[in-house]
């Protein structure tokens, strides 16, 4: 489906939400246009013509949702329909996917499940960290978005249906952190560079002893 816009997107009123809102800006701004910050969904309403979120983790109910002229759109890190719900990232790595697929997509009141605006494609290196994936899902959701402007910017919204088989993963939990040590590293390596170093590291067990892993990637082959 198109949408069309009827005026310049100069003159649009855009809000952004979500603690990954940052990520939105230089397009905006490489554009000229003016945006606001909104604190929580609740602060959506009919003034707006466009709200654009990342990292939101409440469903936004589809009274907010249908305030703004066109819609609340946001981004997904998986080939939706594949790979709705949580840790897109981690879930990326452990399919062993080769790349990180950044979604563009209009909200409706289903998890995951509206109309895809734009996807970018983002490579996935066997060495890539949590800290790596971050720093690409940030890239990614910047080009994707620049992508999407310039789509938008010729006055025209283009909404494509998701098809094909749908998955949902799972919200991971500290315990998925536990490491398997009667495996080699090797094969633990997808399994210790998805944890975050800081917040929830890779850990096992030694004669009952909670052992904590924090890794690295060197280039040190001596």
């Amino acid at each position: 489906m198109i949408q069309r816009i009827i005026e310049d997107i100069e003159h649009l009123k855009i809000g952004l939400l979500g603690f990954r809102h940052e990520c939105f800006i230089p397009a905006l701004k490489e554009y000229g246009l003016n945006y606001t910050f909104l604190k929580q969904y609740q602060d959506i309403d009919e003034t707006f013509d466009l709200v654009v979120e990342s990292g939101v983790y409440d469903i936004i109910p589809e009274k907010y949702l249908s305030k703004p002229k066109y819609g609340v759109i946001g981004i997904h890190e998986s080939p939706m329909p594949e790979g709705r719900g949580h840790a897109p990232l981690q879930w990326a790595v452990l399919n062993k996917r080769p790349n990180l697929t950044i979604s563009l997509y209009r909200l409706n009141s289903k998890v995951d499940s509206g109309e895809i605006i734009y996807q970018q494609q983002v490579e996935i290196s066997k060495l890539d960290t949590y800290r790596e994936l971050e720093e690409k899902r940030q890239t990614g959701i910047v080009e994707c978005f620049r992508n999407f402007l310039a789509e938008f910017s010729q006055g025209v919204l283009v909404l494509r249906e998701q098809t094909g088989a749908s998955s949902y993963h799972k919200k991971r939990q500290p315990i998925n952190s536990h490491l398997d040590s009667t495996k080699s590293l090797d094969s633990l390596w997808d399994s210790i560079r998805i944890c975050d170093n800081i917040n929830y590291p890779a850990y096992f067990y030694v004669e009952g002893k909670k052992i904590i892993l924090r890794y690295e990637v060197s280039d040190d082959n001596s």
